[in-house]
């Protein structure tokens, strides 16, 4: 490598260090006891360079200096104020967004004088989500060569190591999308549901703002904010998925299932607000500090973030689609309920639609030692005649109604169900040894058989390990 090359691509230590001196020359607090490195197979985390007691604050931010959609719209606006007229037509289509909902376009039509502009502009801003905004944000702070934020978006993941991200196999292929056919259902349902999320999100921003063009570019910033933001509460946010922040230094932290640190909000003199990260336990030298994303299955880390634990308390099995073929009376098409031909087997059956009404349709689920009452709620309902599912009618016999009164004693909790347990559990059963059988089969399956990357691989063998642990749980304690 020559000296050029050296100037021109920093390494990823001087690249951490230069973030974490902007960062701190915008008032962030980084603690002198935590270090940012690169972490042998795991990425870039944090790790104590001293010991850390609980309850130490070992980052904090000014709330203005996040990358918050507040923040992110306060620049654009004070960008197309100093910039003058010609400010906007750079930023914003001259067309208003197609599917703006009424009362946006409503405000909108308020907007006619040149004074109230920059009201029209913010309007069409406050339309977007959170994830939306701050997603178009980093697309067009990457393109930019001046960007205030170049010292983060240079330590962000590049699109290729974003590649074991389900949504990647799906939208860019490059000979991956073939993997989404080993997903277990309820994987590949996710990883479906973020698929159309980002259609909508990229629909919504090319609607409103010019030049976004390049799709790969995007994906990378999407995922970005999906994988790295922090909940973060907002007055305006309309619901709690708004409520969402990029804090640099922060979104380095690796992921555990234990508690390690809290995020909290809070004020300090003058009326400041901060954002800071606070230990909950102590750290040694060297050990690396992690940050809890949440009570998550092993399903949803690999779709949201692209990654599986080796072991995780948060595990679960999820039966929905094989529970789905029962309530549909024996549908041998196997049920994926995010696929856009196919809603829910378009509620053909008097179970799906009884479920619905009682609000127990899908989520299906078992862990080790527990099954989920939803499930149970699925399994009676599955052995009852789709009669009994239907409204009463004058002349029906005294059985029926007898069974259907049974069935909503245990749905409202006022049965415990002990009719319908025998069956359940035979059911059930034959469930679990099914997902037994399928789990051995993509477990048997060789690099020859399919061209598996190795983290892709391995995280898709984690899913069935899982699944299979849990069913043979079930099958020793109920078989």
């Amino acid at each position: 490598m020559t000296s050029s090359d050296t100037h021109q691509h920093p390494s990823l230590p001087d690249r951490l260090a230069r973030l974490v001196s902007e960062l701190q020359a915008r008032g962030v607090l980084i603690s002198d006891g935590i270090q940012v490195q690169e972490i042998s197979g795991r990425g870039i985390g944090v790790v104590a360079r001293r010991v850390i007691p609980a309850g130490e604050r070992i980052v904090q931010f000014p709330v203005n200096t996040l990358l918050s959609p507040r923040t992110v719209k306060t620049a654009i606006l004070q960008e197309i104020s100093d910039g003058g007229p010609d400010a906007a037509s750079s930023i914003f289509k001259s067309t208003a967004r197609k599917n703006q909902d009424v009362t946006v376009r409503k405000r909108l039509k308020r907007h006619t004088s040149v004074r109230s502009q920059a009201g029209k502009y913010a309007d069409l801003l406050d339309s977007l989500s959170s994830h939306q905004v701050l997603a178009y944000y980093l697309y067009r702070e990457k393109l930019r060569r001046n960007s205030d934020w170049n010292s983060f978006l240079d330590v962000l993941p590049t699109l290729e190591m974003l590649g074991v991200v389900p949504l990647v196999w799906d939208l860019l292929d490059r000979g991956r999308k073939g993997l989404l056919d080993y997903l277990p259902a309820s994987t590949y349902d996710h990883a479906a549901r973020m698929a159309n999320q980002f259609r909508d999100d990229l629909e919504a921003v090319q609607d409103i703002f010019i030049n976004v063009e390049d799709i790969e570019l995007f994906i990378w910033a999407w995922l970005c904010v999906n994988s790295r933001c922090l909940y973060y509460e907002m007055a305006e946010a309309r619901t709690s998925n708004d409520c969402m922040t990029l804090a640099p230094v922060v979104d380095f932290l690796n992921h555990s299932d234990q508690e390690h640190c809290s995020v909290q909000v809070y004020d300090a003199a003058q009326a400041m607000k901060f954002f800071g990260l606070v230990t909950t336990r102590s750290y040694d030298i060297g050990e690396e500090i992690y940050l809890s994303y949440g009570a998550h299955t092993n399903s949803f880390l690999l779709c949201e973030y692209g990654f599986t634990l080796a072991a995780n308390k948060n595990s679960e099995l999820d039966i929905t689609a094989e529970l789905l073929i029962i309530l549909e009376r024996g549908s041998s098409r196997r049920r994926r309920s995010c696929d856009r031909d196919n809603e829910t087997a378009k509620m053909e059956s008097s179970k799906l639609k009884f479920l619905e009404a009682h609000g127990y349709l899908g989520d299906y689920t078992l862990s080790f030692d527990t099954i989920s009452y939803r499930t149970e709620v699925a399994l009676a309902v599955a052995q009852v005649r789709e009669e009994v599912c239907r409204e009463p009618t004058s002349d029906e016999p005294q059985a029926r109604t007898l069974e259907r009164s049974q069935l909503k004693a245990f749905i409202s909790g006022m049965s415990n169900g002990s009719k319908f347990k025998a069956k359940s559990t035979a059911m059930l059963n034959a469930i679990l040894e099914e997902v037994v059988k399928n789990s051995d089969v993509v477990l048997s399956m060789s690099n020859d058989d399919v061209n598996f990357v190795a983290e892709n691989r391995n995280n898709i063998r984690r899913l069935y390990v899982e699944r299979k642990h849990i069913a043979r749980a079930h099958l020793r304690l109920h078989g």
